[in-house]
């Protein structure tokens, strides 16, 4: 299966950013994305598979989506005067990002039996941030990365004319997972497994759904350790050499409840409350194999501790669709997402703040079964002015993180 799974993952296996809440991005499909992914109550393309599996309950045989997102991402940093070197001012630009994040769906619905199934294949979580090994915070953070695929298959169950339920288990593999600094470069890969309930009542005017995604422990076994540059002061022999660790990486659980409205037939609008438990991120640890380097790294505890201490957060989703054609549809969305890191335990890795999101969209049918979908989304990161990493060179941390994100995405959904 392993051998499988790395297969899917060389075509699915998306690279996100640090612009997502934390290190999720909710954008996971175009026409939900152009509806700021408020479709835990619409739910009635193939994406149903990933947004609410219920949903396929109340479609006709079977969906295909096929999809990507393109994600453009650029962060700076300025230090302030609460900076270990308060003066003079001294500005650090990451490496802009350009990320390619595809998504595939499948739903299928047999009306006698009243029974379906779906399966979601996609990338919500994963991070990467790339700053200069000379900046004033290198060695803390140079190069952060989690590259991940998500697989998801669910059944579904009807149970009335006008409620829904679906079950499902969730396989994540994180294919690549790097933590630099100056000091040590870590690499390593790890897989964990979790499930998700959903359910759907549709009603003639009003919808109303609710998904739930378990968290997924992802152990990261085996993990190579390199010693950095910083470490030729030190001994220069340890700079190249490596050893072997373990670490976790646990993905939070979450509840998407949404509300869906149709006025009339040509517009729909959608709210979304989700919520994201973010403090299953309590602490990055990290035991390393026994050796020399090792021993330098942690001071011979063979332990280094990063805390994290995340909080929970409730994304907020307000969409709309307008068919204004029989063939053609518009949609817009707004997105406020706040963030789960506190000032203490702020880490250049992951440089966010609160976001607003900004997003359209356009579906145009083909046929009365083909849809080109196409969307776009602006991601504002509210300026973050750090101040309270202490204790020693924490310190260097402090300063004004700045970025923001585009996000193009377009899809394919074939009915059959």
């Amino acid at each position: 299966m392993k051998r499988n799974i790395l297969l899917v993952s060389m075509l699915f296996a998306g690279i996100s950013t640090a612009q997502a809440g934390g290190y999720m991005v909710g954008e996971m499909a175009t026409r939900a994305t152009g509806m700021a992914s408020a479709f835990t109550a619409v739910a009635d393309d193939a994406s149903a598979a990933w947004h609410n599996p219920a949903g396929v309950a109340f479609t006709e045989g079977r969906q295909l989506m096929l999809g990507s997102a393109v994600i453009l991402t650029s962060n700076d940093f300025t230090s302030n005067s609460s900076n270990l070197i308060p003066a003079p001012a001294t500005s650090v630009k990451a490496k802009d990002g350009t990320f390619f994040i595809p998504h595939a769906y499948f739903t299928y619905w047999d009306e006698e039996s009243s029974l379906g199934a779906s399966l979601s294949i996609n990338s919500p979580f994963g991070l990467e941030t790339d700053w200069p090994t000379t900046g004033l915070f290198a060695s803390k953070n140079t190069f952060s990365r989690i590259n991940m695929v998500m697989i998801n298959p669910s059944v579904i169950f009807e149970v009335s004319g006008h409620l829904s339920f679906a079950a499902g288990v969730d396989y994540a593999y994180v294919n690549k997972v790097d933590l630099n600094n100056t000091a040590q470069l870590l690499s390593g890969d790890g897989d964990g497994w979790g499930g998700n309930a959903s359910i759907l009542y549709k009603g003639d005017s009003f919808n109303f759904g609710v998904t739930y995604r378990s968290r997924i422990k992802v152990d990261i076994k085996n993990g190579l350790i390199t010693g950095g540059p910083a470490l030729a002061g030190v001994l220069p022999a340890l700079v190249g050499a490596t050893t072997t660790g373990n670490t976790s990486l646990t993905l939070p659980d979450q509840l998407n409840v949404g509300f869906a409205f149709m006025p009339n037939e040509q517009w729909t609008l959608s709210f979304d409350a989700d919520w994201v438990n973010w403090k299953t991120f309590k602490e990055i640890r990290i035991q390393y194999t026994p050796s020399l380097l090792s021993t330098v790294l942690t001071g011979g505890t063979n332990v280094n501790t990063l805390p994290e201490n995340w909080k929970a957060t409730i994304d907020l989703r307000a969409g709309a669709e307008w068919k204004y054609l029989p063939n053609m549809r518009a949609r817009f969305g707004y997105i406020f997402s706040p963030t789960p890191i506190k000032d203490v335990d702020f880490s250049p890795s992951i440089p966010g703040n609160d976001r607003h999101i900004v997003s359209i969209g356009h579906g145009y049918d083909f046929t009365p079964e083909t849809t080109l979908d196409l969307a776009y989304a602006y991601v504002h990161i509210n300026k973050r002015n750090q101040t309270q990493s202490t204790g020693g060179t924490n310190a260097l941390k402090n300063g004004t993180y700045k970025g923001n994100a585009h996000i193009l995405m377009a899809s394919i959904n074939h009915r059959f």
